[in-house]
């Protein structure tokens, strides 16, 4: 009987403070289980913006690829049409044609690439040159309203093969 007259005391006790306290208060959603503990609050908050600043950052890293992938091909290309070039001692119509072609197989719109090369007739041993240049279009960048569009040139320089008569 004693036992059970302590277990009564105490939960009267307890049962008191409850009451004066205005018992359990019902938090509806997590921003109120969030405001109840702020320590949750601060760390959910710094997990929030990481894996938001790591999110821009990956894809700014894609766009940097894109950027030296499509410098690459571009590079690629005029060295194939320099090539070219320096067989026929120069840069005329059939040779853009030819730098569309591969651009085009390359994954590069050539509509977009501008070329300056040097005029045929060179005389064997004279320096071909033929440079090209691209506007590259940042995507990552649209959501936050900017654009950016770097430009990439790529320059290629070789010797006539043919003499002239």
């Amino acid at each position: 009987m004693v036992i059970r007259m302590r277990k009564t005391k105490s939960l009267l006790k307890h049962h008191e403070k409850y009451r004066k306290n205005g018992g359990l208060k019902k938090k509806s959603g997590i921003w109120d289980r969030l405001q109840a503990d702020q320590r949750g609050l601060s760390e959910t908050m710094v997990v929030v913006y990481s894996l938001f600043l790591f999110m821009i950052f990956a894809v700014l890293y894609v766009d940097l690829y894109g950027y030296f992938y499509t410098k690459n091909n571009l590079k690629q290309a005029v060295d194939e049409t320099l090539t070219l070039m320096k067989l026929e001692n120069g840069f005329d119509r059939q040779t853009e044609t030819f730098f569309a072609d591969i651009a085009q197989s390359l994954g590069i719109d050539a509509s977009k690439v501008t070329l300056n090369g040097t005029p045929k007739t060179v005389q064997r041993g004279e320096t071909v040159e033929l440079t090209a240049r691209y506007r590259y279009e940042v995507k990552g960048l649209k959501p936050f309203g900017r654009e950016l569009q770097p430009e990439i040139e790529v320059r290629s320089e070789g010797l006539a093969h043919n003499k002239i008569r």
